[in-house]
């Protein structure tokens, strides 16, 4: 949408007014329009009934034959409905992905009992009213239903079977063999600054100035990628370990004119049983592939750097203690920007102090009174901007830490809750963005990245980027205020 004379002016003014008066607009909570922070969204609804949504990490978790499925934002049990007549009143027969990346039709409790999922990105509607499918050659790494393709999640005798080997409209990834919900993007032009040639886009040609490091540092702009959910399909199956998608991710955000100086990433870079050896090995090709990037990375700590399970708390002195994974995650991810907790903050600022901004990092499965007490003395730090990474979604309440952290970030100003955890990338809120398509088994949508760009007026813009294209997706883009009101 574009800006109007007017709304550009008031915004101009306002932007010029907060610098030239920062101490007072820090004072306000760093609310550029001196208004008062908006109510939070409302609160997470109470944690799903184990015995209706029994939850699991692995199909063997789950018993009479259930299989492990990403349903509302996380993986629960479901039984299977292959011919759609196999649930009771209280279920309905959907398709969704297992925890595997295989498309499966299974029994979902009803009335979201088992929560709500992100909503995927809507495809561009046509002029009839449908909707309009990319090309069937217009998506690298990508079979199209009508296109002959490896994938096998549904049988090649069910007369619903396409040739792609999925159904129901989805497509295969020729990269993983797994099928996955339509693509929205593919075929779209970029401009010469990296962003799309239509909307709002901040022009950054000139570059963006900056010096950041394992604290933080300098942006001329504030500009940052955010990265998430980079774990293999399988239990220590580090053999397919998603590289080639990784790389291409980093490699897609490094290319970008200018490249972002640092990624947020929000967590699960490895799927390792902590009594096995796989953690290690995993974390190493993650960072092989990260190595087509050449800034900063900033690592949020996941359900997969504990246990597996979303409700397990990991940790010196917690439930599950110090396990292999926490301890290559601390080692491995952490080590090299000198973190020694899982949960952390860095600070960025303009050179010339114009702004300030903090990245809260916080650990919902790494919980403590001490990281409590840590994340409200943080959040009551002064800056224009902050933005908190945590892996869990308000919604995957069954993680130790998400609740009350929470409870905690909605007594402060904050502008974005950066989050991942479901293998898709979506909107939930106003203040909340979801990024968790960085190579894990997609639930929706398809591989890629978040980009967030300061504007002009002091809002800062959000896109997600797909990772074949590099082109951003038109439909997704929004932008927030400072205080996370949105912003036209």
């Amino acid at each position: 949408m574009q800006h109007s004379l007017r709304d550009g002016l008031v915004g101009v003014i306002v932007f010029l007014a907060c610098v030239a008066a920062m101490a007072a607009c820090a004072a306000d909570g760093g609310i550029w329009d001196g208004g008062t922070p908006p109510a939070t969204s409302d609160a997470a609804p109470p944690p799903p009934n184990p015995q209706t949504c029994p939850p699991c990490v692995i199909d063997s978790d789950c018993s009479g034959g259930s299989v492990c499925a990403q349903i509302g934002g996380d993986s629960y049990c479901a039984k299977p409905c292959p011919n759609g007549n196999e649930c009771d009143s209280s279920h309905t027969c959907e398709a969704v992905m297992t925890v595997a990346g295989d498309e499966a039709k299974v029994c979902v409790p009803n009335n979201n009992a088992c929560g709500t999922a992100p909503q995927p990105p809507q495809q561009p509607s046509t002029s009839d009213g449908g909707t309009a499918p990319p090309p069937s050659n217009s998506c690298p790494g990508l079979a199209s239903p009508t296109t002959t393709a490896g994938c096998s999640s549904c049988s090649s005798s069910s007369s619903s079977c396409q040739p792609n080997g999925c159904y129901g409209g989805w497509w295969c990834n020729t990269q993983t063999m797994k099928c996955q919900s339509p693509p929205t993007n593919c075929g779209s032009s970029t401009s010469t600054d990296g962003g799309s040639s239509t909307g709002p886009v901040q022009t950054l040609d000139g570059g963006v100035n900056s010096s950041i490091s394992a604290n933080g540092g300098t942006e001329s702009t504030l500009y940052f990628a955010i990265v998430g959910d980079t774990r293999p399909a399988v239990i220590d199956d580090t053999s397919a370990y998603p590289s080639a998608i990784i790389s291409q991710i980093f490699s897609d955000v490094n290319s970008l004119k200018p490249s972002p100086p640092m990624v947020v990433t929000t967590g699960d870079y490895m799927f390792a049983s902590t009594s096995g050896s796989q953690a290690g090995p995993q974390l190493s090709l993650y960072l092989a592939a990260r190595k087509n990037y050449g800034g900063t990375d900033f690592p949020a700590m996941g359900n997969h750097e504990c246990t597996g399970a979303t409700a397990s708390n990991c940790g010196p002195g917690s439930t599950y203690g110090v396990t292999s994974n926490y301890s290559a995650f601390m080692s491995d991810l952490l080590g090299p920007i000198s973190k020694t907790n899982p949960y952390y903050s860095i600070n960025v600022a303009s050179p010339t102090n114009a702004w300030t901004a903090k990245f809260v990092f916080v650990a919902a499965n790494a919980w403590s009174s001490t990281q409590a007490s840590w994340l409200s003395s943080t959040m009551a730090q002064t800056t224009t901007y902050t933005f908190v990474i945590r892996h869990e979604s308000s919604t995957a309440n069954t993680a130790p830490g998400v609740t009350p952290s929470d409870q905690i970030i909605s007594q402060y100003p904050y502008t974005l809750l950066v989050v991942g955890h479901a293998h898709t990338y979506s909107h939930p809120s106003t203040k909340e963005v979801l990024f968790g398509n960085g190579g894990a088994p997609l639930a929706s949508g398809n591989y890629g990245f978040g980009l967030v760009t300061q504007r002009s007026d002091g809002a800062v813009q959000v896109d997600a980027y797909d990772y074949a294209s590099v082109t951003p997706d038109t439909s997704f883009r929004f932008a927030v205020y400072p205080n996370g009101t949105p912003a036209p």
